[in-house]
């Protein structure tokens, strides 16, 4: 039988994915804060909620009399539908059925907005057609539940300014937008003072992994917000909620650590989604939705795993599925299990073929060994043919000739701006790996390109990247390349605070007065503290070249660049190196040479 997500108790499960909460657990400080609440059960909680207002208005920076607290989102839903008494509510759909279910307690319209698959379920202007001063009240999820991916901010604001215009009421549900790791660009309560009709509801259910403690928070304008409050019941919040939330809203860098795990997970879990055969659709989000052919509901309950039927979603049918980010390990269950189920032949059809390679690469080290014994060397290059003459100065040309043969042979097509940076890192490793691998943020190639000819510095985490820098182009266009990973004072304040020197690196590199690129091949730490000092609004890279290489936090901390806005060039995975950060360097700034002397040839 089939039950909402979430639904345990009626379940025997041993892994629940159907229910999106951080991946993380509950913070030590929230559990503490529940335990010490205990002694004062006994007591009504404070009907005001002062100390719990307090912490949030300063953690949003806005006025206490702008928040609305109540028992989990779902109930200021109810709260706000009461207080705004809407005669015809719309829905953008597929979306969270708790709207649906809250229209119903009002005897009023409702009508939804049916978002497109072959649109990706994202939403586009073309809703702002269907709003017109018939419409009182809207909702919208940002990012949508279920599908997980973000409004842009663009529309966003045609939206709420449509909205204003019509005199409709926008509750812009937000309960997910701080595990996406982009509410600095993506959230609406910055722009809250311009736009007394919207409504920003934020939940502490899924972000602080609390959905049994049930408490949820709004932010409108302060006549709204009264008339909202006045829906709700007497002392709502019990003294748990009010102390885990206290508690909650301090914890921020807990927040970073989930958005960083979600990150990494997500992109794993996608691609074993993918690899099984199933349709996966972009997510911001800490779940995914994806559609199969097979019922996987049943075949994972079978196995004690809990995901969740999205069929009874409006939009959707059979076979649409959402499963939750979870840890590394509860995922690594999740996809041993996926595998099982879909008997993924291709799965066992690579690792075949990987282990006859291997064999084969075996046979040729043991055929060289051996023809060098025997003093057979001559031979063998007679026998295979492997050495030619070529001119020192055909080598590189050569080079790239075979590069661009084999990336035809392989099927393997590359956008025509990113070509030069790419052929140069498999130049320069002789991986074709990094075709797949290497990931561009928009206009990466033009951005980076640009800074170079207004002169932008280079800032390297090792002296080896450094000297590979051609500083003799970049010098042309009024560019410096430093490292200060050697610098006495870098190397004892980083012995004083006790961090690697590449973090102080990165916070001297940040006060040069003038655009820096940072290339990064070997310090991930390098990139987790540029990460930290972009959240904080402390400082913004002008470009970052991410492609350190290792086993710890390096994953991690390339993800963590690509979910900035900076303009980015990273190299997924585990490999990489300074070899690989100035290879990439060299190809802009050689392509910023060539096309320069091209137009002086025009």
């Amino acid at each position: 039988m089939q039950y909402h997500g979430g639904d345990i108790y009626r379940n025997q499960i041993r892994l629940d994915f159907s229910v999106n909460t951080n991946p993380l657990g509950m913070p030590d400080s929230v559990r503490e804060a529940l335990h010490q609440a205990v002694e004062e059960a006994e007591h009504y909680p404070d009907i005001h909620a002062q100390e719990l207002t307090k912490a949030v208005a300063e953690r949003l920076s806005i006025s206490e009399k702008r928040l609305v607290f109540g028992n989990g989102a779902s109930e200021l839903f109810h709260a706000v539908l009461h207080a705004v008494k809407p005669s015809k509510i719309l829905i953008p759909v597929p979306s969270f059925l708790g709207y649906e279910e809250a229209a119903k307690a009002l005897d009023c319209e409702v009508i939804f907005y049916e978002m497109k698959k072959e649109e990706k379920f994202s939403l586009t202007e073309r809703i702002l057609d269907t709003l017109d001063e018939s419409i009182s009240l809207v909702f919208l999820a940002n990012p949508n539940n279920p599908v997980g991916n973000l409004v842009e901010p663009e529309l966003i604001f045609k939206i709420a300014e449509k909205c204003r215009q019509c005199d409709i009421t926008l509750v812009l549900d937000e309960c997910f937008m701080e595990l996406t790791g982009k509410e600095m660009t993506h959230s609406f309560l910055n722009q809250l003072d311009e736009f007394p009709n919207v409504v920003v509801v934020r939940a502490f259910t899924k972000l602080y992994a609390i959905p049994g403690v049930r408490l949820g928070y709004l932010i409108c304008e302060q006549t709204l917000a009264e008339k909202i409050r006045l829906q709700l019941p007497e002392w709502n919040l019990s003294v748990f909620a009010q102390r885990a939330g206290v508690a909650a809203i301090k914890e921020q860098e807990y927040v970073a650590r989930a958005v960083v795990c979600i990150q990494t997970q997500r992109l794993f879990l996608r691609e074993e989604l993918k690899a099984a055969g199933c349709n996966v659709f972009d997510s911001d989000a800490d779940y995914l939705l994806f559609y199969s052919e097979k019922k996987l509901y049943e075949l994972f309950l079978q196995r004690g795993i809990l995901i969740r039927d999205c069929s009874n979603f409006r939009g959707l049918q059979r076979g649409y599925y959402r499963i939750a980010v979870k840890s590394e390990e509860q995922n690594r269950i999740f996809a041993d299990v996926l595998r099982e189920i879909h008997g993924n032949a291709q799965a066992v059809e690579r690792m075949d073929r990987m282990k006859e390679e291997s064999k084969e690469k075996n046979d040729r080290v043991k055929e060289q060994e051996s023809a060098g014994k025997n003093g057979a060397t001559a031979q063998l290059v007679h026998k295979t043919g492997a050495v030619e003459f070529v001119l020192p100065g055909e080598i590189e040309g050569r080079s790239f000739a075979i590069i661009t043969k084999e990336l035809e042979e392989r099927g393997i097509m590359i956008p025509r701006e990113q070509e030069p940076v790419t052929k140069r890192v498999i130049h320069t490793s002789a991986d074709f790996g990094y075709a797949d691998t290497l990931t561009f943020s928009e206009n990466a190639v033009a951005v980076a390109k640009h800074l170079i000819r207004t002169g932008a510095d280079i800032v390297t985490d090792t002296n080896m990247a450094l000297s590979g820098v051609n500083k003799k182009v970049l010098e042309a266009y009024g560019g410096m390349a430093h490292c200060f990973m050697a610098d006495e004072e870098v190397a004892g304040e980083a012995k004083e605070r006790k961090v690697t020197r590449a973090v102080v690196s990165m916070e001297h590199a940040a006060k040069l007065d003038k655009p820096v690129i940072f290339a990064i091949g070997n310090a991930p730490t390098a990139l987790i503290r540029l990460y930290e000092l972009i959240c904080d609004g402390i400082y913004r890279p002008a470009f970052i070249i991410g492609v350190p290489v290792g086993f710890v936090n390096v994953e991690v901390a390339k993800e963590m660049i690509l979910h900035t806005d900076v303009p980015c060039i990273v190299n997924r995975g585990r490999k990489g190196g300074s070899n690989v950060a100035a290879a990439i360097c060299n190809a802009l700034l050689y392509e910023v040479r060539r096309e320069d002397a091209a137009k002086r040839v025009d």
